[in-house]
């Protein structure tokens, strides 16, 4: 099979930096009509080329960058990319998607991944450029900022090339650190720990290639569909106008915005920190990543210093404002900025002060602890202070930096409020508000998460009542499923909220010309894909005890809002779950699943694959 003429490059580029070996090796052929690519294709090769029990933080762990089909097309959004390894932060499979310009550009160098093994003596940069590929000392860049960073490298280099960088805490190998694109970030569970495990500050690319689709008219008529579909969009013009914060005022309505470490699911201070608040004051000019039609990105203003972020997102005015009880968007901005620039992922660290702040609200912690910072509840200049501390690893700020659950075994006295699942803090969705995605973050393979299936239409679209358990195992398990197949192909969600799966469906066939004759054949790829990940954590030692919520979400009622004297009933919800997707009582999946997946008793080995 020439998959060149399908829309991929068919080229792994391996670098193990302990060697310093650099080689090629093509896709495996058989197997990509299985996996799609991207997060297929991670997941593939990290549950068949990686040992049981590997350290995160250790050479022998893989960090694998990889691009789909879909990838530097001129499909929407096509500018998407991801990493899959295993986290730090929760000893689990773990992978991320990044937007940018750093995904097409490798796609454009000529390869469909990138495996990462080993760890270099001494600081190192990776410098891809087509063929050639260098492993260039990086002393000069070791301690500097992402935006010192990315600037010297352009310098360097020249601006037509795109980085990825880590800053200070990945160097430390911190659990909170992030990779970053310029303003865009791999930025959970601690991918920035394990680069800066492996010794390297950057991995810089040029690409002046191209891809090919293999039937072009079929994949031209299915481009106008998916563009029609992202034009006719409601909820996509609403990501226009006010970005992905547009919803914060729906979901404090609706009792499901995090407050206060969890402790509420409504915020009194809500409409200064919508998205309508940050456009009418603070949002200065928009942004789109590659192929974007979208542009749901927002520049700044600068504070009174100067400062600029891109952004705040959503997720990071939640967990840097609402729940540390900040009502100041000058004071978010900052946050963003501080994670930005040192690269920390804003949700983590959103939630490692909102658990400090309750945990000193409660005398478990004191000034005393905290290198003299008092965080009581909305202290700006407090959070601020925290922040800045992780961000240089100065004192309380070391091990502030490994994240909530990591604080909670030093405290136990704090851990029925310690808000995370598998080590990962959750993002800002009360689940005891909606209680299809508290079963999303119990159940995710990398940790609490909203992006990899959370059924988040139970509090947009009025389709499922959030309230009620009964049939939110089928509805996550069938996002969850077409969540892995955009991840495969690459595109963002966004235009998800226009396109369906028949519109991706169709853009993938005529892309690579695999036979898929019907939708389903995606929604099978899909489940394929899920299973490989669980397989991976099941693997590593986990089962049904880590899909678990917090006691905060099982055990002690909302007592405001809509959710008001809600818990989250989540056993039943989990046995039906493991009943669709074929696991035992326990989470496993069964051998007649796996062999209905075609996928055999080696993790991630198929039957007519290789």
């Amino acid at each position: 099979m020439d998959l060149t003429q399908r829309a991929y490059c068919d080229r792994i580029l391996r670098v193990n930096l302990s060697t310093g070996s650099i080689e090629t090796t093509p896709l495996p052929a058989n197997v990509m009509p299985l996996i799609l690519g991207g997060k297929g294709l991670g997941a593939w090769l990290l549950c068949t080329e990686q040992p049981a029990g590997v350290d995160p933080l250790s050479a022998e762990n893989r960090m694998i960058f990889h691009n789909g089909p879909l990838t530097g097309t001129t499909a929407p959004t096509a500018g998407r990319f991801g990493v899959t390894t295993k986290s730090p932060a929760t000893g689990t499979y773990f992978d991320g998607y990044c937007g940018g310009y750093w995904g097409n550009m490798l796609k454009y160098a000529g390869y469909d991944a990138l495996v990462l093994t080993g760890a270099a003596q001494n600081p190192v940069m990776l410098v891809i450029d087509g063929d050639w590929v260098e492993i260039r000392p990086a002393e000069n860049l070791w301690g500097k900022t992402i935006s010192t960073a990315t600037k010297q490298i352009k310098d360097e280099l020249g601006h037509d090339w795109q980085s990825l960088v880590i800053g200070p805490p990945g160097e430390a190998q911190r659990n909170l650190a992030g990779i970053f694109n310029e303003s865009r970030a791999l930025a959970r569970g601690g991918v920035g720990a394990v680069m800066g495990s492996k010794n390297l500050k950057a991995i810089a690319v040029r690409g002046k290639g191209g891809v090919r689709v293999h039937d072009k008219r079929q994949y031209e008529r299915a481009l106008q569909l998916s563009f029609r579909a992202v034009r006719m969009s409601g909820p996509i013009s609403m990501l226009r106008k006010e970005g992905t914060a547009n919803i914060l005022e729906v979901v404090n309505a609706m009792g499901a915005l995090p407050t206060r470490n969890f402790q509420q699911g409504q915020f009194e201070k809500s409409d200064e920190i919508s998205g309508t608040a940050f456009r009418q004051h603070n949002w200065e000019k928009d942004y789109a990543c590659f192929g974007c039609p979208i542009g749901c990105s927002k520049w700044t203003t600068p504070l009174e210093d100067g400062k600029v972020i891109e952004g705040p997102e959503y997720e990071s005015i939640y967990a840097l404002g609402s729940n540390c009880a900040i009502g100041s968007r000058e004071t978010i901005i900052r946050l963003n900025w501080l994670c930005d620039e040192y690269g920390l992922d804003t949700i983590s660290v959103g939630g490692v002060i909102g658990f400090v702040m309750e945990m000193f609200e409660r005398g478990i912690v004191g000034a005393d602890t905290l290198d003299g910072i008092s965080p009581s509840w909305g202290n700006a200049e407090a959070a601020i202070a925290l922040v800045e501390k992780m961000a240089r690893g100065e004192g309380c700020g070391e091990w502030l930096a490994q994240g909530v659950a990591s604080i909670a075994k030093r405290y136990p006295a704090a851990k029925a409020f310690a808000m995370h699942v598998k080590g990962l803090e959750m993002p800002a969705y009360h689940p005891n508000a909606a209680k299809g995605t508290a079963l999303a973050y119990a159940i995710s393979e990398r940790g609490a998460c909203h992006l990899r299936g959370a059924p988040l239409g139970e509090l947009f679209s009025g389709a499922a009542d959030p309230l009620v358990i009964e049939g939110k195992p089928q509805l996550f398990r069938d996002h969850q499923a077409d969540k892995a197949v955009w991840d495969s192909a690459c595109l963002c969600a966004f235009p998800g909220y226009g396109m369906t799966l028949k519109e991706l469906w169709q853009l993938v066939k005529a892309a690579t010309g695999f036979d898929y004759p019907k939708v389903a054949d995606l929604e099978r790829i899909g489940e394929r894909i899920s299973t490989l990940a669980r397989l991976f954590n099941v693997r590593e030692g986990f089962s049904r005890a880590a899909d678990t919520l917090p006691a905060r979400n099982l055990i002690q009622p909302m007592t405001v809002g809509s959710a008001g004297g809600q818990v989250v009933d989540l056993e039943p919800m989990l046995d039906e779950y493991y009943r669709i997707m074929g696991w035992d009582a326990n989470g496993v999946p069964t051998p007649e699943r796996l062999k209905e997946l075609g996928i055999l008793d080696t993790p991630g080995a198929f039957k007519n694959g290789e």
